[in-house]
């Protein structure tokens, strides 16, 4: 019986832990997508910028007016530099992050497995009737109780 408290408290542990893994991969995973979200905008952005650049000279814009245009376009590359690193190690953390969790749900499922094991020979048949029989001799006393 001692067996099966430490296995359940190991296994209440384990579900503990792999649930708080499980909420940190949850974090990174939306913190990933926002990262690649924020990179997406400023790459189109981007492009945006440079089709109107390309544009420019034909629409009557002055030197001045392009050469803003030209610092502008080299402004979101150095933002697009950051993001691209910003989503980099975002991706990576909810790789490990999820890693992380696996780990933990599959220690979590190996000691679920190992305390059936223990309760299935730890059950006796007879004390499985006894069991059954106590439990039908409350279910009968409550009901002749009403």
């Amino acid at each position: 019986m001692d067996d099966k408290n430490q296995i359940r408290a190991r296994v209440n542990l384990a579900k503990r832990e792999e649930r708080k893994a499980s909420n940190d991969m949850y974090n990174h995973e939306h913190r990933a997508k926002h990262e690649q979200s924020q990179l997406e905008t400023c790459l189109t952005y981007k492009e945006e910028c440079l089709n109107g650049l390309k544009t420019a000279k034909d629409s009557g814009l002055s030197v001045v007016q392009i050469r803003e245009c030209q610092l502008l376009v080299q402004y979101i590359d150095s933002v697009v530099e950051t993001r691209q690193y910003k989503a980099d190690i975002s991706q990576e953390n909810y790789q490990e992050a999820e890693a992380l969790w696996q780990e933990k749900h599959d220690s979590l499922e190996n000691l679920k497995q190992e305390m059936q094991k223990l309760e299935a020979e730890n059950n006796d048949p007879d004390e499985l009737i006894d069991d059954n029989r106590l439990a039908h001799n409350k279910t009968y006393k409550l009901y002749n109780e009403k």
